[in-house]
């Protein structure tokens, strides 16, 4: 049970670009390229059996990775949900909030309403259609803001 290494700089590296896309330095479509090929990286080493799945960080690092992976494959975003389910059923904090987001990521990328409010429209801002069902305390419990400070943070 330990940490890959590699599997670590690729999240690392995903961190790093995402300050420089959030500061004008590195532009949309040159982070879409270096997502993908992150996640080129990351599935080799998967199917080489690298990665140790009993590992908590391995597992918020690949869920990491794939949600950031720009797909069109609803899969991709049911893998990067599965990976953060596994982290937060070893006790990891850290990965709730992934937990919720990858869970919205994926029921969005196949046209369903999400559930806790993470996922917003890149271009307008708005936050994208919500379940009315899910409650303030249960998006508590992932780190998630209750529904309508979500509304109106954009």
């Amino acid at each position: 049970m330990s940490i890959n290494p590699n599997l670590e700089e690729l999240y690392d590296q995903d961190a790093q670009d995402r300050v420089m896309n959030d500061s004008g330095e590195l532009d949309d479509e040159a982070l879409e390229k270096q997502d993908k090929a992150r996640l080129k990286e990351a599935r080799k080493l998967l199917e080489a059996g690298e990665i140790a799945l009993d590992e908590i960080w391995n597992c918020h690092y690949l869920c990491l990775l794939f949600m950031h992976s720009w797909s069109e494959d609803p899969e991709d975003f049911k893998k990067a949900h599965e990976f953060a389910k596994k982290a937060v059923g070893m006790g990891s904090k850290v990965t709730k909030w992934l937990y919720a987001a990858s869970l919205d990521r994926w029921l969005i990328s196949q046209g369903k309403l999400q559930k806790y409010g993470t996922q917003y429209n890149l271009e307008t801002g708005y936050m994208l259609p919500c379940e009315e069902g899910t409650t303030d305390h249960e998006r508590k419990k992932y780190f998630v803001a209750p529904l309508e400070e979500l509304r109106k943070r954009y």
